[in-house]
């Protein structure tokens, strides 16, 4: 995640906690998250729609609007009419 830019060293545990609660992975040796049934067809599911939906350049690319937004660099409009023009 971190070298995609997504999500900040403070976001990264909450995202695993996430998707070990919700059962898209299980934990194993040294810290190793292996992807359950469930995680695989949530994935295979989102590739057959849009493939793009789970590139982590794309997650990176919206994070980095997000920053804009925060900074004041771009008005928030223009950022979801983008991001809901890349998923449609």
């Amino acid at each position: 995640m971190e070298e995609n830019g997504i999500g900040t060293d403070a976001s990264i545990p909450s995202h695993i906690k996430n998707i070990i609660e919700r059962g898209y992975v299980t934990v194993e040796a040294k810290w190793t998250l292996v992807p359950t049934a469930l995680g695989l067809a949530l994935a295979w599911g989102i590739c057959e729609i849009d493939p793009e939906l789970i590139l982590p350049s794309v997650w990176s690319n919206i994070e980095k609007s997000c920053e804009s937004i925060a900074k004041g660099e771009i008005n928030q409009q223009v950022v979801i009419d983008h991001v809901i023009n890349i998923f449609w």
